[in-house]
């Protein structure tokens, strides 16, 4: 179960109906949830709303925040830079990408303190990679900060809905400097992408990966209920020797709706239903 862990904000009540937002009132409280579950990690949400507020962002709140994680003998294991979906490192607007890459070399030097050892960059959805020229920039704006992060040990991964050849060819494009891979087996199944094929690309990059599952073309449903190939994926994985975490990143069922369900139950749910996929790891 120290491999299995969880995205910051699923165990706290939604935030404007949010299905994902960091748990300004609750963050501390996820801590010992986490223990309680028998969760061995959580991934940090770091974004652009509540930056401010982030304890990450303050000596104090970094203080509390190793305090925390070994009280309760749960890692950060990770962060999620969802900043980067709103202020995006490529695009025309000169300034507002400076000032995202300023943020990125902020966020290394952050984690650092934390002792996270992975930021995780999305660029799905409003920040997906839809063209070369797109691809390209990023490159250029990001390279010197993936040398940096290298050279203090910290690792950048990026979630993208590039098809795998194209995301193998992206992140190759890195190198001599090394660009890591968050594989999210829900977004993949929406896309239709093959994971034996995805993670025979990927998999030697693959550094997190997120339990999710998602129609094909469609939106995230709970664990079992979609077209994520669970035993494919969990056996690919293997197959490579993937040796890092799995983050529960699935379905809430506590938005507004008429059958909402009770977190710590929906979670406990997911453990149940992911354990037999992870006795091999």
């Amino acid at each position: 179960m120290k491999k299995l862990g969880i995205v910051q904000g699923r165990l706290s009540p939604p935030i404007n109906n949010k299905i994902q937002a960091f748990p300004l009132n609750n963050w501390r409280e996820e801590f010992s949830l986490c223990k309680r579950l028998g969760l061995g990690c959580i991934e940090w949400i770091f974004e652009y709303d509540t930056m401010q507020v982030n304890p990450i962002c303050d000596e104090n709140g970094i203080k509390e925040m190793l305090e925390l994680s070994s009280k309760y003998n749960v890692r950060i294991n990770s962060l999620l830079a969802d900043y980067f979906m709103e202020k995006k490192l490529f695009g025309d607007n000169k300034a507002e990408v400076e000032k995202s890459i300023s943020t990125l070399f902020f966020i290394i030097n952050q984690c650092k303190k934390c002792n996270i050892p992975i930021i995780e960059i999305p660029l799905v959805d409003s920040s997906a990679l839809n063209t070369e020229d797109d691809k390209h920039n990023l490159l250029n704006n990001i390279q010197e900060a993936v040398e940096y992060a290298n050279k203090i040990g910290i690792y950048i991964s990026l979630e993208t809905s590039l098809p795998p050849e194209e995301f193998r060819e992206l992140i190759l494009s890195f190198k001599p400097f090394e660009v890591k891979v968050n594989y999210d087996m829900g977004n993949s199944a929406s896309l239709d992408y093959n994971p034996e094929k995805e993670i025979e690309l990927l998999g030697e990059f693959i550094i997190n990966v997120h339990i999710k599952d998602r129609i094909k073309g469609g939106t995230t449903v709970p664990l079992g209920m979609g077209d994520t190939n669970f035993e494919s994926v969990f056996y690919e994985l293997k197959k490579k020797e993937y040796s890092g975490d799995f983050i529960l990143q699935a379905a809430r069922q506590d938005l507004n709706h008429n059958n909402k369900k009770d977190i710590v139950e929906t979670i406990e749910n997911y453990i149940n239903y992911v354990n037999p996929f992870l006795v091999e790891f």
